[in-house]
């Protein structure tokens, strides 16, 4: 574990160059060894070390930049002499770059090989009238799919992919296994052949390249087998162009005589997607809404989905729908596809970093208000169900285990960290009997009583009057939006438990009381403290 020097000089992430001097000069007048008698020097002089390897940090651009992303294993690492010779930009850019391929790197370990598996559902007769409550076990099964996957790299620019699936569909059974290799002549460019063999025989070939910085194409083509008799292919191209930032337009041409052209773009708060297809079989018009969900001005990572497509073949088709992150790697999504001709589907997909389980259960043949309102209200039925009989307890659990063995291991930390705060509180006496004085003396801020820990359990509370009243500065107290733990005077009662502090103070000879959450920023005096009737 180690010390949070923003902590110890009582200051918060965003603050200046001269907030770290103010803090340091401050914080001299109390620790400095040479203002204390022989018997506390040697303490005295513990505590300035560490303000003073605080402060040495915070007041380096480099070396907080490399503090701020890195913590102080990144300053007594190896690598930081050359991370010191880096600008602050290139600094976070290797950060980001490191924290991307570990994130890559962890996600390919917790989740290999791919597989996905796929299950259609035919629920209609659970609108019947006569349905009994046995006939929900007998529901019938249209389709079951189970594909998995393995990449192979060949050389640092070739990879190779093999994917086997196992079809049984209107308990008809059939395997397919396809067999790709990527080469990449650049980052920018690759060309992909593949081979499918089993139920219908198929050879491809797909390519990428992108042309300038703005413009890029891709291509496919297929020769399928689908009977013994019949040999068929398609082809066709791709050209795209980001127009800005955020916007793509691509058209889309195919042998068969059809193009589709469509438009994306990336807003501030959601995606928008819209395109045209026209074809000799087919018309289609297709608008697309993906929006992050808002809480208190925050995104969550949950989003809403909704889509409109018309097709002169098979009418309108309205689909609409959200997913939600279960946990790191998880993540549940549910979309209702209404159609005039496909009727009411319910298309559910559970993904677990690169695993996916899909289920599609048709609700109705027809749209008809019953079957909207059964495909939108199960899926808020599973969720719940996961939510409060399988992640939250798992999470809970995983999380107090996590926190025991934390605690377990940093016990010997955490009583050194006693040590500290009770010999600074040593310190600061003399300081503090001043500090009291000049502040009586002009009816300013005396800090009357306290407490930091877990209320409601007198063994999990420390007082930490006489830190806080060592901050008050011209009348006035301070503190961050970050947690207490690592300010000078205060120690860890209760690790990985919520903790609170609680202040009860006279300013001009009014008494005022507050208590805030470990890490709420803190300003006192205000009126709203004020205690009624005082």
């Amino acid at each position: 574990m180690e010390d949070d020097y923003y902590s110890i000089l009582n200051l918060d992430r965003n603050c200046t160059e001269d907030d770290v001097k103010a803090s340091y000069r401050r914080l001299c007048v109390h620790y400095h060894p040479d203002k204390h008698n022989p018997l506390n020097r040697e303490a005295a002089e513990g505590l300035f070390q560490k303000i003073k390897k605080a402060y040495d940090v915070l007041i380096d651009p480099k070396t907080r930049t490399i503090y701020d992303i890195y913590g102080v294993e990144g300053l007594e690492s190896d690598w930081s002499v050359t991370l010191k010779s880096m600008n602050q930009n290139e600094i976070r850019e290797a950060y980001d770059r490191i924290e991307r391929q570990k994130r890559e790197e962890e996600e390919e370990r917790a989740t290999n090989p791919v597989s996905a598996t796929s299950i259609e559902v035919d629920a209609s007769g659970l609108l019947h009238s006569d349905y009994e409550i046995q006939d929900f076990l007998n529901l019938p099964i249209n389709s079951f799919t189970i594909s998995q996957s393995v990449d192979a790299p060949l050389t640092d620019i070739t990879k190779a992919n093999v994917v086997c699936t196992a079809i049984n569909n209107d308990s008809i059974a059939t395997g397919v296994i396809r067999g790709t290799v990527r080469h990449s002549f650049s980052p920018t460019c690759w060309l992909e052949p593949g081979l499918t063999l089993g139920h219908s025989p198929m050879v491809s070939l797909n390519g990428f390249s992108r042309l300038t910085n703005f413009l890029f194409c891709s291509v496919h083509g297929e020769l399928i087998q689908p009977n013994p008799e019949i040999i068929s292919y398609d082809a066709g191209m791709t050209v795209g162009c980001n127009l800005t930032d955020g916007t793509i337009l691509k058209t889309e041409f195919t042998l068969d005589r059809t193009v589709k052209t469509s438009i994306s773009r990336v807003l501030l708060n959601c995606n928008i997607d819209a395109s045209y297809t026209l074809g000799l079989e087919t018309q289609r018009l297709s608008l697309q809404l993906l929006k992050p969900i808002m809480v208190g001005g925050k995104a969550k990572d949950m989003f809403i989905e909704a889509s409109i497509n018309y097709d002169v073949f098979d009418g309108p088709e309205v689909e609409y729908g959200c997913s939600k992150a279960l946990t790191d790697f998880s993540r549940l999504s549910a979309v209702l596809k209404l159609g005039l001709y496909s009727g009411v589907k319910l298309h559910l997909v559970l993904t677990r970093g690169r695993h996916s389980y899909t289920f599609d259960i048709l609700f109705s043949d027809v749209v008809e208000p019953v079957a909207v309102v059964y495909g939108t209200t199960f899926p808020l039925f599973v969720y719940s169900a996961l939510h409060y009989l399988v992640i939250k307890p798992y999470l809970n659990k995983k999380r107090a285990e996590d926190t025991a063995a934390k605690a377990e291991e940093l016990s010997a930390w955490l009583e050194t960290q006693r040590e500290e705060a009770r010999g600074a509180i040593t310190l600061m006496k003399e300081s503090y009997h001043k500090i009291v004085n000049l502040e009586q003396g002009k009816g300013g801020l005396i800090i009357m009583q306290a407490w930091y820990g877990v209320f409601g359990s007198a063994n999990k509370l420390i007082d930490v009057t006489i830190p806080l009243q060592c901050l008050v500065h011209s009348s006035r107290l301070i503190l961050p939006d970050s947690t207490k733990v690592g300010m000078l005077g205060f120690y860890d009662m209760s690790y990985g438990e919520q903790k609170k502090l609680s202040v009860k103070y006279s300013f001009r000879n009014v008494m005022h009381e507050v208590i805030i959450n470990d890490e709420d920023a803190l300003r006192i005096p205000r009126q709203s403290h004020k205690i009624a009737g005082s």
